[in-house]
């Protein structure tokens, strides 16, 4: 089993949860439709869509369907739809196989969702956007700066955080500079009891990407170092590049 067909649990609800606030995801909603500019009413698609924060949100303006690998986060988007009321439609989806073609005017990819798998699935990711789009339709990518974060695990490879007293955990992290793989072992401290997980993912820098997205059929629009919309650079944290299928 993948690494990723396990890591989002109760443990990462409880590491991540209270970051999501109403504040945060209403700001990264406005900025993703601002980034896609399209009419409203236009198909959307939200590529790996968590528990649906961002889609549930954009469904006031767009037909929103998200897809995920986790059947639990699906399950609790499908729910969230339902209390709210909301058109959104969630299914379980590998971003590897989507089988879209030519049926959306947008798609986003936020918070470091890209890079989980080989090098060559995750070209075939990019390749399966570009035909989910029509012509002309918008994609969004949001997702880590290599530089910055390399930087970072290289200033303090290790660090504890205390979520709640009582629960702790510790990242120690390393990068593969042949593979381009950056590898976290993540130790909890829940009380009494004590549990691991070890997960990796390939970093791309801007012009890994830039070349990726251009060979799979779509042209860099505009890149940004955040949500900020400040130029990119070296000492940006997150890297946004929004690009049009040609």
């Amino acid at each position: 089993m993948e690494w990723f067909e396990h890591a989002f649990n109760e443990d990462y609800d409880r590491i991540y949860m209270h970051t999501f606030t109403p504040e945060r995801n209403t700001g990264e909603a406005q900025f993703i439709k601002s980034g896609l500019n399209l009419a409203k009413g236009s198909k959307v698609l939200d590529i790996a869509c968590g528990h649906g924060r961002h889609a549930l949100l954009l469904g006031a303006d767009f037909k929103m369907t998200g897809v995920d690998l986790s059947e639990r986060f699906i399950a609790m988007a499908q729910e969230a739809a339902k209390r709210l009321k909301s058109n959104a439609r969630f299914e379980v989806g590998d971003m590897r196989r989507l089988k879209f073609k030519n049926e959306f005017d947008g798609a986003y990819c936020y918070f470091t969702s890209f890079g989980y798998f080989p090098h060559r699935e995750n070209v075939t990711a990019l390749n399966n956007v570009s035909k989910a789009l029509r012509k002309g339709g918008r994609f969004l990518l949001e997702t880590a700066n290599r530089d910055w974060h390399l930087h970072r695990v290289e200033a303090q490879p290790r660090r504890w955080e205390e979520i709640t007293p009582g629960y702790l955990y510790l990242e120690d992290a390393s990068f593969n500079a042949r593979t381009g793989r950056i590898h976290t072992r993540r130790i909890i401290i829940d009380g009494a009891e004590r549990r691991e997980l070890e997960f990796d993912y390939r970093l791309y820098s801007l012009a890994e990407i830039e070349d990726m997205i251009e060979r799979a059929g779509m042209r860099i629009v505009s890149t940004f170092g955040g949500r900020d919309r400040l130029p990119f650079s070296i000492s940006s944290p997150r890297m946004i590049i929004v690009s049009e299928k040609s």
